[in-house]
C-alpha cells in the first residue's frame, strides 16, 4: 500500500470515528442527558398550591371522618377501597397544614383523628390502629397515627391524646428487633410481630414517630428506641433486608430531621443523610424530565404519581432541615434547597387548577388534585401537601 492509500485509509478512519462519537453524543443528549423542567415558583404560589390540596381533602371528606380514597375523574367514579396508613398520613399532613395557618385543615384533621382513635386496639403492650377482626396488622397506620396525634399536640398544645400517643409508642417499641429492624406486621392472634417480614417504609415511619415522642416526652425511653432504629437504617437496613436499589426513604429523612430537635446526629447518620441525598437527587432530575410529550413518554415513561413526586420533596426538605442544623451536613444545604424547589415547581405545575377543573364532570373532585391517567388517590394529595408545606421555610429562608 502506497503513502497516498495509507493517508486515505487513515482519513476515513478518523472521519468514521468522529461521526461515531458525534452520533454517541447525540444519542446521549437525546436519550440520557435530557434537560430538567423544574419551573420556578414563589412562596405565594407554593402556599396557594398547598391550600388547594387542603381544599380537595376538605371537600372530599366523608361524614365518618374518612376521605375519598381513589377516584377516576374520567369516569366520574369513586373506585372505593381504603387504607389505614394513608388515613393516618393524611391526618398528619392536615395538622401540618393547620400549623402553617391554612384554613379548613384543622377541622378536617380533627375529624380524621376521631376515626383514627376509634380504630385503636390493644396490641403489644400498647395500642395499634387495626381493621376489625384482622389477623395481622400493618404497623404503618400506627406509626403515622402517632405522628398525626403528635402534630396536633404541637399545634394545640393540649394533652388530649397523650395516653394514645404513649400507647402507640409502646406498640411500636414491641415491633423492634434487637438489631433495630422493625417488623412490618403484628399478629393479632399471638400478639407478636410477624417475623422476617419488613416494609421499605414502615421502619422509617417508626423511627420518625419514636423520635417525635422523645421530643414530646423526653426521658421516657423513646429516644433509645429511635436511636436503635436510626443506627440500623444508617448502617445495615438495605443490606440486611436485601433492598436493591437502596430504599428512597423520605420517612428516614423526616426521622433524621426530628432527631436534630433533641440531639446531634452521629457520623453514621450524617453519612446516611448524604446517601439519601444521592438517591433523591437523580430521582428528582428524572421525574422533572417526564413531561406529557410523546417523546418523553417513550424515553422516560409515564409521569410520576403525585404521591411519588411528593415523597421526593419530603425527603429533600428533611435533608435541608438536617443541613441547616448540623454543621457537618452543611454541604447538603444548597442542593437540598434546589431539589426541594424543583419538586415544588413540578407540583404546582401539575396540580389541577380551577380552570382545568372546570373541564371535569365533577370539578370539586378535580380542583387541587394530582392525577395520573385520570385517577387520583388520597395520598396523591397527602405527600405533595407535605412537600409543599416543608418547602415554605426554604423559600422563606428560615428553619
Amino acid at each position: 500500500m502506497n503513502e497516498h492509500q495509507n493517508s486515505s485509509t487513515l482519513g476515513r478512519r478518523v472521519r468514521t470515528g468522529a461521526i461515531t462519537w458525534v452520533a454517541v453524543l447525540v444519542v446521549l443528549r437525546i436519550l440520557v442527558l435530557q434537560p430538567e423542567r423544574c419551573g420556578d415558583v414563589s412562596e405565594d404560589e407554593v402556599r396557594a398550591s398547598a391550600t388547594a390540596a387542603v381544599e380537595w381533602l376538605v371537600v372530599n371528606q366523608l361524614p365518618d371522618g374518612r376521605w375519598l380514597y381513589r377516584y377516576d375523574a374520567v369516569a366520574d367514579e369513586d373506585l372505593g377501597g381504603y387504607n389505614n396508613s394513608r388515613h393516618s398520613g393524611v391526618t398528619y399532613s392536615l395538622y401540618s397544614a393547620a400549623l402553617a395557618g391554612i384554613p379548613g385543615a384543622l377541622e378536617s384533621a380533627d375529624e380524621g383523628a376521631k376515626w383514627l382513635v376509634d380504630r385503636l386496639v390493644e396490641a403489644g403492650g400498647g395500642l395499634a390502629m387495626a381493621d376489625p377482626g384482622a389477623a395481622t396488622v400493618p404497623i404503618g397506620g400506627s406509626a403515622l397515627g402517632a405522628l398525626a396525634l403528635s402534630e396536633r399536640r404541637l399545634l394545640a398544645g393540649d394533652d388530649r391524646y397523650d395516653e394514645e400517643l404513649r400507647a402507640l409508642g409502646r406498640f411500636l417499641q414491641s415491633q423492634i428487633e434487637t438489631n433495630g429492624a422493625v417488623a412490618e406486621r403484628w399478629n393479632a392472634v399471638t400478639d407478636r410481630p410477624v417475623a422476617g417480614v419488613y416494609s421499605p417504609f414502615f421502619t422509617g415511619e417508626a423511627y420518625f414517630a419514636l423520635s417525635r415522642l422523645e421530643r414530646l416526652f423526653p426521658g421516657e425511653g423513646w429516644g433509645e428506641s429511635a436511636d436503635l432504629i436510626g443506627h440500623y437504617l444508617a448502617t445495615a437496613r438495605d443490606e440486611v433486608e436485601d433492598w436493591f436499589p437502596a430504599v428512597s426513604d423520605h420517612w428516614a429523612a423526616y426521622g433524621l430531621a426530628e432527631t436534630t430537635e433533641w440531639r446531634p446526629l452521629t457520623d453514621d447518620e450524617i453519612a446516611y443523610a448524604e446517601t439519601l441525598g444521592g438517591i433523591f437527587g437523580p430521582q428528582i432530575r428524572y421525574a422533572s424530565q417526564r413531561t406529557e410529550s410523546w417523546f418523553t413518554h417513550r424515553t422516560r415513561g409515564r409521569q410520576t404519581l403525585g404521591a411519588g413526586l411528593g415523597t421526593l420533596g419530603e425527603g429533600t426538605t428533611g435533608l435541608w432541615t438536617v443541613a441547616t442544623r448540623e454543621e457537618r451536613a452543611a454541604r447538603l444545604t444548597e442542593p437540598a434547597a434546589e431539589r426541594s424547589h424543583c419538586v415544588a415547581g413540578l407540583l404546582v405545575e401539575r396540580q389541577i387548577d380551577a380552570t382545568e377543573a372546570g373541564g371535569f364532570d365533577d370539578p370539586s373532585r378535580a380542583f387541587g388534585a394530582w392525577f395520573q391517567f385520570g385517577v387520583t388517590q388520597m395520598d396523591d394529595q397527602q405527600h405533595p401537601l407535605s412537600a409543599l408545606l416543608r418547602t415554605l421555610p426554604i423559600l422563606e429562608g428560615t428553619t
